[in-house]
């Protein structure tokens, strides 16, 4: 008793030098238990720097040691903006704009676009396109680029490979006359994106996709945009068939194209047999893993198997049986930002850190006529650890839905964007709603607020144990509850952390794009698009975040500390 009341006697200054020695979950016992301790956590900015890498999954489990040296500063620099973003309200401030010059746009048919490791791009369909604008000072990632002379491209950007992947889609139909050939379906182009010359580390510049058809007849093949996840492309799509030109009917399933860009093959491979072909309804987790969303209301989840990728349906989750939540009544959109793979041509656009798949998120937008909702829901149930059988597994809602998902109420107007486990949603309100409650739709003519929602478990776990649950600048949810079609509560367990921005933005045209410790508004008129980056206005959590010794000796966690 007498050497811990000697210990608790020491100077702050070194208690904080002790406990910055120990391991993360170790750091968060102390300060559960003692009162000096957690006043010594929560006014250390190299604690507090320590716990979010922790939290944040940049510590690696499974590992003996992690050495940070080389990206300490920039992971610190990070760290210290995203600790302002815990606060359940803060002002934005803008950190660069830009307007950039396109064809007639107008909000009905806003271009496609995103943002990436910072960089903003877009495909403008209306001159076929394509706009990348770096969001900072540094002009020189800026491009604008024609894809071609005719319509029907699909195309889409790895900032981090230098690629640029176009696919020329096919706007007629294929006449079939023997059904055991191969038919052209689309070419696929692999080109840099910083010059548009061939990309170097392809081994083709181009591959055909083909598809050979149960029986002759005229068919039309509908493209998803391609998905790049490292050295592969992904496009899913349906064949249509187009003996009646007013009413074409899909046919036979849904299908993928896998193509290695850079050792230059492709395989397709039937993936799923319908009731309804919708091509918004794939998502894709990794290399090696695919999630589809069913018309039932059932999440299927394949693998890739063997050299050629053939993909194999390993678990299907059901959820809960709500009549809004079938693809026969209502659109679905998925949101989510998959981790980023692959060898980084452009190491300097690399991001602090890519989150695991047990720090990310996906959101499920459900928009029938009536009852509108998101469901949020934690990708841990997409790892390597849910894999436990080679036999097809089907999960029940109760086993999994209440550990990991969260169900709200929802409006279409409000704009969704992810980035690893945290959510970015404009409603039209300046605080936080309470759990459950419904919210009127955004006018086109007013403003909207952004709130981010932090949905990980560590993140949430050390709030609660080291940071004061009273204090104004912290608020943990819980979602409301939520009634089957059965009349059976169907309750979420899953906290989250809510903030939101106090800063207002115009609704009209507006999109919003979250990534780490920035968000990009972006807002479409006529033949512009305004460009602005945020940031939240910083906390003083620290003058002096330099690279100290004790980040390169962080310790390794085991596979029992990936959830606290």
């Amino acid at each position: 008793m007498t050497m811990a009341v000697g210990f608790l006697s020491l100077p702050t200054e070194l208690i904080c030098h002790i406990l910055i020695l120990l391991n993360p979950r170790d750091i968060i016992r102390c300060a559960m238990t003692c009162n000096i301790f957690w006043l010594a956590v929560r006014n250390s900015v190299y604690i507090q720097c320590k716990l979010e890498i922790y939290a944040q999954s940049l510590i690696n489990t499974g590992t003996a040691t992690t050495n940070s040296t080389g990206v300490a500063r920039k992971t610190l620099c990070s760290l210290k903006k995203l600790a302002s973003l815990w606060r359940s309200d803060f002002h934005a401030t803008t950190t660069f704009e830009t307007v950039v010059t396109t064809a007639a746009t107008w909000e009905s048919t806003l271009p496609i676009q995103d943002v990436k490791c910072g960089l903003w791009w877009s495909h403008s369909l209306g001159e076929n396109k394509f706009y990348i604008q770096g969001c900072d000072s540094n002009p020189t990632l800026s491009r604008t680029w024609s894809i071609g002379d005719v319509e029907g491209f699909l195309t889409t950007f790895d900032p981090l490979q230098d690629l640029m992947v176009v696919c020329s889609e096919h706007d007629y139909y294929v006449a079939v006359t023997d059904a055991t050939q191969d038919y052209h379906v689309c070419w696929v182009e692999f080109r840099l994106a910083s010059s548009q010359h061939p990309h170097p580390s392809a081994e083709c510049t181009s591959l055909e996709c083909k598809h050979t058809f149960d029986a002759p007849g005229d068919y039309r093949a509908a493209l998803s945009p391609p998905v790049i996840c490292g050295d592969r492309v992904f496009i899913l799509y349906y064949i249509e068939n187009t003996a009646d030109d007013c009413h074409p009917e899909p046919v036979s399933g849904m299908f993928i194209q896998v193509i290695n860009w850079r050792k230059g093959y492709v395989n397709r491979h039937f993936l799923c047999r319908l009731g309804v072909c919708e091509l918004d309804l794939f998502y894709l987790v990794d290399e090696q893993k695919l999630v589809v969303i069913g018309p039932e209301g059932s999440i299927y989840l394949y693998t890739l198997q063997g050299l050629n990728g053939s993909p194999q349906c390993r678990i299907i989750y059901h959820l809960p049986k709500i009549f809004h939540l079938s693809l026969y009544n209502c659109q679905v959109k998925v949101h989510g930002h998959p981790s980023l793979h692959g060898k980084a041509a452009r190491p300097g656009l690399m991001p602090s850190y890519v989150p695991s798949l047990e720090s990310q998120i996906m959101v499920l937008e459900f928009l029938p006529k009536a009852g509108k909702a998101i469901l949020v829901i934690d990708m841990a149930i997409f790892s390597d650890m849910a894999l436990r059988s080679d036999m097809l597994v089907e999960i029940p809602w109760s086993d999994w839905g209440p550990q990991y998902a969260s169900y709200f109420p929802h409006h279409e107007s409000y704009d969704i964007s992810v980035f690893g486990s945290k959510m970015a949603y404009a409603l039209p309100q300046d605080h936080i709603p309470n759990p459950g409650q419904t919210l009127e739709g955004l006018s086109s003519e007013g403003y909207f607020y952004v709130h981010i929602w932090d949905f990980n478990k560590r993140v949430i776990a050390r709030s609660e144990c080291v940071n004061d649950p009273d204090s104004p600048d912290l608020r943990i949810c819980k979602p409301g509850r939520m009634i089957d079609s059965f009349g059976e509560d169907i309750v979420s367990n899953r906290a989250y952390i809510a903030t939101v921005c106090r800063t207002p933005f115009p609704t009209a045209g507006s999109r919003m794009f979250l990534e780490q410790d920035q968000l990009t508004v972006t807002s479409a008129r006529q033949h512009e698009i305004s460009i602005q980056v945020i940031s939240p206005i910083q906390t003083d959590i620290g003058s002096d975040l330099t690279e100290q010794t004790v980040w390169s000796k962080t310790v390794g966690l085991s596979d029992a500390d990936v959830v606290l």
